[in-house]
């Protein structure tokens, strides 16, 4: 999801200080708090949604009668790289409607102004400045000095991981009597965290293949774990990591190793039916794919109650900014562990690997932080009125919607328009952010007046 779920992280929006003299670097302090041009990449996004949509509707695209609901949900679902679906894919969509799919699905992954932003490289032209900002935005960087080489190098990735994750499960698609076609968009969905597939079988062919079950983990991680991190691991092994480099390499690990240890030692340990081998790599496979990768190679319903709640935990951390993954985001979520840590100790600076945080990038992270909470439970208190699911179900569905995670209990076919509709908006908004809509709609001015101070009794 080079189109990261949430491109307004912590340090987002800030103007790096120390990047104003390089030349081009000047408009992201004019363009970056400016509502127009948020409107405009959620305009981007909804307007592909809908072009898509419409493709659904073709009769070209589908077996039998979609509703347009139905195509708009998809649509929106797929761009937003999550998964959920009220029609099944392999059984209501035809070959060409499967393949509108696959590239909805890459587009989702790769990024609309991303796409755009390695279109202009390609032919060799520059983009204009506005259109520089949105590509920045899309991709949750600080600076234009880096988007351009990030482009290219989100393109050229992708390519690389999606055609050794086909080759890799290929002959076990093969031999369970899949094909090629089957085989390659499952290695798409899973790198891009869509979530889709059209074998009609889910991962129920592979739950007893351990390799492939470790090839399918390994690409989402690689998915979630966020292009910008793996780019600077490749091409600077020598220079000194960023301070984003290190926060989000030891949230992944911490987050990997605890999801591993809970799901192996709550339930893996005591299900029948699988060796010593497949309970450590089924550990491993939901230990990721929570986290956005929406695939799931056992029914859900078979996982303990505290195992679904600790994935509703998974799906609200989510993955790195500029990655295939949705959530909080793990800086996000890094930065206020960080906060608090120093409310602890008593300290008015957030420090973190040696380096001391902007106040701005840590009330960012808070605002992000609440801002999808008050998001979730407001989607909880709306949908219980007009839905017909238990409780939990129906918060998982609505945290797996704007995490873009793509799990669900098995309720997205009997959502009312109305949910479906709701649902639809907030897996676009997962993509792209929930601050955003702070930010779309509210102007922000720095105020001259300063107001006297006074204590108030906490706690």
């Amino acid at each position: 999801m080079i189109f990261s779920a949430g491109f307004f992280l912590t340090g987002n929006f800030r103007y790096n200080r120390e990047d104003r003299s390089h030349k081009g670097d000047w408009f992201m302090s004019r363009f970056q708090f400016r509502p127009a041009t948020f409107k405009m990449v959620f305009f981007m996004y909804l307007l592909g949604t809908v072009i898509f949509a419409i493709l659904y509707l073709l009769p070209v695209s589908h077996k039998q009668p979609l509703l347009p609901v139905d195509a708009f949900f998809l649509s929106a679902s797929a761009i937003s790289a999550t998964g959920l679906s009220t029609v099944t894919v392999a059984q209501e969509l035809t070959t060409a409607g499967k393949i509108i799919l696959l590239i909805q699905m890459e587009i989702g992954g790769i990024g609309v102004m991303a796409l755009v932003g390695a279109l202009l490289i390609a032919l060799r032209t520059n983009a204009p400045v506005p259109s520089q900002t949105l590509m920045i935005f899309d991709q949750n960087q600080n600076s234009s000095r880096s988007i351009s080489k990030l482009m290219a190098f989100i393109v050229k990735y992708t390519l690389i991981v999606e055609t050794a994750g086909f080759l890799l499960i290929l002959p076990s698609a093969l031999q369970h009597g899949s094909h090629a076609f089957a085989a390659f968009f499952l290695s798409v969905s899973t790198f891009t965290n869509a979530g889709f597939e059209i074998s009609g079988n889910g991962l129920d062919n592979f739950k007893g293949e351990p390799f492939v079950l470790a090839v399918l983990s390994c690409m989402i991680i690689l998915g979630v774990l966020g292009f910008a991190v793996v780019m600077e691991f490749l091409q600077s092994r020598r220079k000194k990591k960023s301070l984003y480099f290190k926060v989000n390499v030891l949230m992944h690990g911490i987050l990997l190793l605890a999801g591993f240890l809970f799901f192996f030692f709550v339930d893996f340990i005591h299900m029948p039916g699988l060796s010593f081998t497949e309970k450590i790599i089924q550990s491993l496979f939901f230990s990721a794919a929570p986290r956005s990768g929406g695939l799931a190679s056992l029914d859900l319903h078979v996982f303990s109650f505290p195992s679904l709640l600790f994935m509703i935990m998974l799906m609200f951390i989510g993955g790195s900014p500029s990655s295939c993954a949705g959530g909080i985001r793990t800086t996000t979520f890094a930065v206020i562990l960080a906060k608090l840590w120093s409310v602890i100790r008593g300290s008015n600076e957030t420090h973190m690997f040696r380096k001391t945080l902007f106040a701005e990038d840590v009330n960012k992270a808070f605002l992000v932080f609440f801002a999808f909470l008050f998001l979730f439970f407001f989607s909880f208190f709306v949908l219980s009125f007009t839905e017909k699911a238990a409780p939990f179900p129906l918060a998982f569905e609505i945290m797996s919607a704007l995490s873009t995670c793509g799990f669900s209990l098995g309720i997205t076919a009997g959502l009312t328009v109305f949910g479906k509709i709701w649902l639809a908006f907030l897996m676009l908004i997962g993509r792209l952010g929930v601050i955003i809509l702070i930010y779309t709609f509210m102007n922000q001015k720095k105020s001259t007046i300063k107001y006297a101070k006074e204590s108030i009794l906490i706690g």
